[in-house]
């Protein structure tokens, strides 16, 4: 028969470190990443993983190979998304008119 033995909690570390940035706690404070994986982009811009993979292929969305993995940079892709137009082109539509024009 065994006895198991709880460890006890450990106490937060309130020794202060001289870094204005870093809790009191001894922890570091948490990395902020400056690019987004292709997963993280299809989620913000509500695509497809696949349909995202496509456009980073093509260019359209700013990336970057690097170790064989697309990363697209924070500040690119938001700048990129600022610099869109205003007016959104449907294609369908778009396709739809021009179908309507050549049958007439």
């Amino acid at each position: 028969m065994s006895t198991v033995i709880p460890f006890p909690p450990r106490p937060a570390d309130t020794t202060p470190t001289g870094d204005q940035d870093t809790p009191s706690t001894g922890r570091t404070a948490p990395v902020v990443r400056a690019v987004y994986t292709v997963a993280e982009t299809a989620e913000i811009l509500s695509l497809s993983l696949g349909s995202t993979y496509a456009l980073v292929r093509s260019g359209q969305i700013p990336a970057m190979k690097l170790g064989g993995r697309w990363l697209i940079p924070k500040r690119r892709l938001h700048q990129w998304l600022n610099d869109l137009p205003d007016t959104p082109t449907d294609v369908s539509a778009d396709a739809h008119r021009h179908r309507h024009q050549r049958d007439a």
